[in-house]
């Protein structure tokens, strides 16, 4: 846990312990139920106002390496006047490395919190353009399959990022609502502008997933047109050596009135006629544009 600034106090902690309950139980005379919301991760994301305070549960996405995807982390705020205190359940550098300064208010604390989490989601959010970036110069290349594994990897992660904003764009409206009432008109602009970059990235992300689907079926239009030239291909095959095996078959049965078999040569002369055959339909199918 720490605790920092003189005008307006701000207290983080880090996966809260019975101690740290205690703590905010006896500073700042928290309600039981809220006390026992930030003992562990809330199982939805709120805003609710009481007489003294708000308190709001949010998620943000982290990207997760061994699943390849992302998943959401939550930060819990208890938003006073003069304080602020938020609880988290991991490690999240973007808080251990905020610069606190001294704020005239808790919102100002709030809104450079909230501003340095929307540049954490952007953050987030470039693992998912470079292998938007790196699918769409694979395309054309002869790796459809490989191309279609990190599609569907991909599209897990974004719709998995998608869920996480999108429910943190419901939030800020309702922080909008209940901030305006707790601090006064002057916050609107400052919640507003929090909202506007909440906006943006989901505009972002959209696009990516857009142009994911785009890429999908690109690919999936490569992949058809190939299984179509390999099938047109057999097809054609099966079509011009059947008729020749039926040929050879007829002259391969056992019987005396059987043309041509008793002709010195035989053998050559029905490999010659089942070439020139051959070769007068493959010159016809070419004709068509069959091959």
């Amino acid at each position: 846990m720490k605790n920092i600034g003189k005008k307006v106090e701000w207290v983080d902690i880090e996966r809260p312990t019975k101690k740290d309950i205690s703590y905010l139980k006896e500073r700042f005379k928290l309600h039981d139920v809220i006390l026992r919301e930030i003992e562990e991760p809330s199982a939805r994301a709120h805003v609710e106002r009481y007489d003294d305070y708000l308190y709001m549960t949010c998620y943000f996405p982290i990207y997760d390496g061994t699943e390849q995807t992302s998943r959401r982390a939550e930060i819990d705020f208890v938003i006073m006047k003069k304080a602020v205190v938020t609880v988290r359940y991991e490690r999240l550098d973007v808080l251990n490395d905020f610069k606190s300064v001294e704020f005239k208010d808790s919102l100002s604390l709030v809104y450079s919190l909230l501003g340095a989490l929307a540049q954490f989601e952007e953050r987030q959010l470039r693992h998912i353009g470079e292998k938007v970036e790196e699918i769409g110069n694979e395309l054309f290349k002869n790796k459809e399959r490989e191309v279609l594994k990190k599609l569907s990897h991909l599209k897990r992660d974004i719709s998995e990022y998608r869920i996480i904003v999108r429910y943190g764009e419901a939030i800020l409206h309702s922080l909008m609502q209940h901030g305006i009432v707790f601090w006064g008109e002057e916050s609107r602009i400052y919640l507003n502008d929090v909202l506007g970059d909440q906006t943006k990235i989901i505009r972002q992300i959209e696009d990516y997933r857009e142009a994911i689907s785009d890429f999908e079926d690109t690919n999936n239009q490569i992949m058809n047109s190939k299984t179509t030239e390999v099938m047109k291909t057999f097809t054609t095959l099966s079509f011009l050596t059947f008729p020749f095996m039926l040929f050879a078959a007829l002259f391969s049965m056992n019987v005396k009135s059987t043309p041509l078999v008793d002709y010195p040569h035989a053998f050559w002369i029905i490999l010659a006629i089942m070439a020139s055959g051959m070769s007068v339909l493959v010159l016809y199918f070419r004709r068509k544009d069959w091959l």
